[in-house]
């Protein structure tokens, strides 16, 4: 098991540099789109006021300048948050088979450790570091790939699985990211004024554009808070799984494998596998196989193989076998019509992971 794990851990690392290269790409993709977007709009929209005659200068609260402190937040802030969470969803789901094939860990878990200790690595410099942006830069690329890496996660486990509450998360990160983006941009071109007007108009405090005091150093608040969004609300989604991992382990409900999604794992076949009589095969190194076309398919080291269960055999030691249910004579699991041998001691399927002791 601890063999197993360690392989998983290293997997995971690679799969980073080695199957993810397009979330490298697509970020950089994603600030140079970002920063062409803000800058082209702005510039079409200072000259179309230039042309109409009117103003951009935000005064008071008018109707006018809500309107367009309301274009400014939906193009700037909504807009780009909504594409990065879309692409973000496409990239990690079954839309690219990642889910069926390189997320595919018996210990999903293992998935997340690369980018939270990068952005833990990360944050510290950022805080420590005299020149801080590089810090924050690999920050922010850290806490979108912690998000990547949570949505296959919730994609791949039983318990809470609610891919949905990530992609939220995603969008909610994508929109503070956004407005760090904003406000730096504004900085650059010499437009803080007017950014800090806009804060002023919405009823945003000001103080996001300063710095916050952490003990003895002080750190950009818009930037520190764009850099642990995602880690707050990762760990809460993490604390309410394992919450309701915990509850599943306790009650083992019913698994009914229909209803498990394409690479969702299901938490009791291991067990079964483990611990109902006759042969269980598995293997955890790189293995070719034949699809029905007899294309060749190469599988990833952490993937294991399906454990495939001999009914014909019988248990050598039934007593040595620790299990808490016999099954009657004859038994045939109801979902996949597998049946087991007299005297074998089973609670779950190894084929389905149906549970067999509930009628």
């Amino acid at each position: 098991m601890a063999e197993q794990r360690r392989r998983e851990l290293a997997a995971s690392a690679r799969l980073a540099v080695e199957t993810e290269r397009w979330f490298f790409l697509d970020c950089l993709l994603a600030v140079v789109g970002f920063v062409g977007w803000v800058a082209g709009t702005a510039a079409t929209a200072a000259l179309g006021a230039r042309e109409a005659g009117l103003t951009l200068a935000l005064g008071t609260a008018s109707t006018q300048t809500l309107a367009l402190l309301a274009g400014s937040v939906v193009a700037w802030i909504v807009l780009p948050a909504l594409a990065a969470t879309l692409r973000l969803r496409s990239r990690v789901t079954n839309v690219s088979g990642n889910v069926e094939s390189h997320y595919r860990f018996d210990a999903p878990g293992t998935l997340l450790w690369p980018s939270g200790v990068l952005l833990t690595l990360s944050l510290a410099a950022a805080i420590a570091s005299p020149i801080a942006w590089p810090a924050y830069a690999v920050a922010f690329v850290a806490g979108t790939h912690l998000l990547a890496r949570t949505a296959a996660f919730s994609y791949r486990v039983f318990s809470f699985s609610h891919p949905g509450l990530v992609h939220v998360a995603s969008f909610l990160t994508f929109s503070v990211y956004a407005t760090a983006g904003v406000v730096q941009l504004g900085a650059v071109v010499g437009a803080g004024a007017m950014v800090r007007d806009a804060m002023a108009v919405l009823g945003v405090p000001t103080a996001l554009v300063g710095v916050v005091d952490l003990g003895p150093v002080s750190a950009p608040a818009l930037l520190t808070a764009g850099a642990v969004t995602p880690a707050v609300l990762v760990g809460a989604y993490l604390v309410c799984q394992s919450l309701a991992a915990a509850y599943v382990r306790w009650s083992e409900p019913t698994v009914d494998r229909g209803s498990l999604r394409a690479g969702q794992r299901n938490p009791f076949s291991q067990v079964a596998a483990s611990t109902a009589g006759g042969r269980a095969t598995a293997t955890s190194q790189t293995r070719s196989g034949t699809t029905d076309s007899g294309e060749d398919r190469s599988v990833p080291v952490h993937i294991q193989t399906t454990r495939v269960y001999d009914p014909g055999d019988e248990v050598s030691d039934p007593a040595g076998i620790d299990t808490a249910h016999q099954g009657p004579v004859g038994q045939r699991c109801r979902t996949c019509n597998a049946t087991f041998s007299p005297g074998t001691e089973v609670r779950f399927c190894p084929n389905c992971g149906q549970r067999l002791d509930d009628g």
